[in-house]
């Protein structure tokens, strides 16, 4: 016993140690706005990419216009993906045993900002490659373009940062507030003064100004922010004023700032406006105000109930009032389908015999919800039905002629005759639904039982006995008959 114990501490323990690795060598989504699409190693086919979604090595993201990603690495660095932008993860490799790790992306088009930590060990490795340049991280922030031409443009904020050029291996050394260009075969522009730097918002300005953090929620589902406006705060150098969307925003004697923003449903781009010494520094934020619920309207409703068909059809629309809102569709955990705005979906559900909870869930990006959950019975199995009496399936009964005087026309003389029986719902029972004989209608009892009077006539009287349970099966049975003789 001793000998298995240790065999499954063992198993479990060479199973977290995998976990662990695969989750530090693993980056996720931390932000989303528009349409960004993903593509992994091996694969062609593109797929959106979703918030908190896991990003590896060897994944291609594209964003469109007005679109923006932004990646955290297992380290907490940060990378935002701004619009018209492919970047690839080339290796997430994290070591904490081996205090040894490589971090290396590609910039094929667009641009990226990046704010990377610090790095304590020559065995750590920092890279971006581009089509014309490499740019070796020592732990810094800074923004990083590729043109059309394929040239590359690296403009850093805080830090340093080694640029050099593919084409020639020329390096030269940018540091903060500085910049620097390689055009396509040739050497990096010696470092000069940045004029203007955009920000991440929650970034910091060159070093001669002083530090410009702005703090404020990316994502808002607070209806009051409508009314209210979006919570502002950060730090300026002492003495500095600050303009957001041409609303002034108090700074007290420290340069700590707070505020409130007018902001409306859906995406908003604001611009903050420090003066500092003289001279103006603008950051741009996107804060996504996303209050309202999507809706779920269907064209085939889920209507609790009986069923007897296996195969239950389910359409509808699924729509979010919130610009640029996207929203999935999940049927019992599955997606089923993701959409912008507004659009529709159809799923043919199988069910199950017996009982089938069907639960549908939209959610939006900001994460709002709204669910249906139904239940439906599938029962396929039709009623049972047992004859007792007259249990013969042909029954003869002889009646004498009615005395002399009275009516010779024996067509016209009525008969009663006692009809018993049973009716036997076989499981996933729904139930007995009706039961008639000849018509007429027959109230079984609790356990089924049943029995009635009904008028014969002399010669055939075939009897028409139909039972129906609640899912709609049918047990027809004419094959009895009472012979009047």
């Amino acid at each position: 016993m001793r000998v298995i114990n240790k065999s499954i501490l063992l198993s479990l323990s060479i199973l977290l140690i995998i976990v662990n690795v695969q989750g530090q060598n693993t980056a996720k989504v931390s932000y989303i706005i528009g349409t960004v699409k993903i593509v992994s190693s091996g694969q062609t086919k593109w797929r959106k990419v979703s918030y908190n979604m896991a990003v590896k090595k060897g994944d291609r993201l594209q964003t469109s216009l007005n679109a923006q990603v932004e990646i955290t690495m297992p380290d907490g660095s940060r990378i935002k993906v701004n619009e018209n932008s492919i970047f690839e993860i080339k290796e997430i490799k994290i070591s904490k045993t081996e205090q040894k790790d490589e971090m290396s992306f590609s910039l094929f088009a667009g641009n990226i900002w990046a704010k990377f930590k610090k790095l304590i060990s020559s065995r750590q490795s920092r890279k971006i490659e581009s089509p014309s340049a490499v740019v070796a991280i020592r732990g810094t922030e800074f923004e990083m373009e590729v043109n059309k031409q394929g040239g590359t443009g690296l403009n850093v904020i805080e830090g340093k940062v080694a640029f050099k050029s593919k084409d020639t291996g020329d390096e030269v050394l940018v540091g903060a507030g500085q910049k620097s260009m390689i055009e396509k075969g040739k050497a990096p522009t010696q470092p000069t003064a940045a004029k203007k730097t955009r920000g991440s918002g929650s970034a910091a300005a060159t070093k001669d100004q002083g530090k410009f953090e702005v703090n404020i929620k990316k994502i808002v589902t607070d209806p009051a922010v409508l009314g209210s406006g979006v919570a502002v705060s950060g730090k300026l150098p002492r003495g500095a004023t600050l303009i957001a969307d041409g609303q002034p925003i108090t700074v007290d004697a420290q340069g700590n700032f707070t505020g409130n923003i007018r902001v409306k449903e859906g995406l908003n781009t604001i611009n903050l406006t420090a003066t500092i010494n003289g001279r103006t520094r603008t950051q741009t934020v996107k804060v996504f105000v996303n209050t309202k619920k999507p809706g779920i309207q269907f064209s085939t409703p889920v209507v609790s109930g009986y069923f007897n068909r296996r195969d239950y059809s389910l359409s509808g629309a699924v729509f979010d009032p919130t610009p640029l809102d996207r929203v999935k569709v999940y049927l019992n955990k599955e997606l089923v389908t993701e959409v912008q705005g507004r659009g529709s979906f159809n799923r043919t559900i199988i069910l199950k015999e017996g009982e089938n909870i069907i639960h549908i869930r939209a959610v939006d990006l900001a994460e709002n919800t709204t669910e249906v959950s139904q239940r439906l019975f599938l029962d396929t199995v039709k009623p049972i039905i047992t004859m007792t009496e007259p249990a013969q399936a042909v029954y003869v009964r002889f009646e004498p002629p009615p005395p002399p005087g009275q009516d010779t026309d024996l067509s016209k003389q009525r008969f009663t005759q006692t009809i018993r029986g049973l009716i036997i719902d076989p499981k996933p029972s729904s139930g007995i639904k009706s039961v008639s004989i000849n018509g007429q209608d027959v109230k079984p009892n609790v356990d089924g039982s049943f029995e009635m009077q009904i008028t014969l006539r002399r010669g055939e009287n075939r009897l028409n006995i139909v039972a129906e349970d609640m899912a709609g099966n049918i047990r027809r049975e004419n094959n009895r008959m009472i012979r009047v003789q």
